[in-house]
C-alpha cells in the first residue's frame, strides 16, 4: 500500500484524463471560432459604450452652455446656486470614487 502511495505521488507530468482521447482538430476549430465570435462581441460593445459615454458628455456641455446663456445674464444668483450644487455632487461621487479605489488598492496589496 505504501509503495503505490508513492508511485501515485511520484508521477510527473499532467494528470490523464479520458476525455482527450475525444478531442479532435474539429472541437478544438469550433472551440477558437467561439472564442472569436465572444471578442468580436466585446469589441463592438467597447465601441457602443464609447459612443454612449460621447453623447453624455455632448448633452452634459450642452446642458451648461443653455444655463450659461439664458440664466447667466438675468438671474446669476440662480446660476450660481445650480454651479454650488452640481459641485457638491461632483465632489461627492469624486470622493466616493477615490475611497473606492484606495480601499481596493489596500485590499489588492
Amino acid at each position: 500500500m505504501v509503495r503505490e502511495l508513492v508511485t501515485a505521488f511520484a508521477r510527473s507530468g499532467p494528470a490523464y484524463h479520458p476525455i482527450f482521447e475525444k478531442l479532435d482538430s474539429e472541437h478544438i476549430t469550433q472551440f477558437l471560432q467561439q472564442t472569436h465570435d465572444q471578442e468580436k462581441g466585446e469589441r463592438e460593445l467597447q465601441k457602443r459604450d464609447q459612443w454612449f459615454r460621447l453623447v453624455y458628455v455632448l448633452s452634459g456641455i450642452f446642458v451648461f452652455a443653455f444655463l450659461t446663456m439664458f440664466l447667466l445674464p438675468d438671474q446669476a444668483d440662480l446660476y450660481l446656486r445650480i454651479l454650488e450644487y452640481f459641485g457638491v455632487f461632483a465632489a461627492g461621487a469624486g470622493g466616493g470614487y477615490g475611497l473606492k479605489a484606495y480601499q481596493d488598492s489596500r485590499r489588492d496589496s
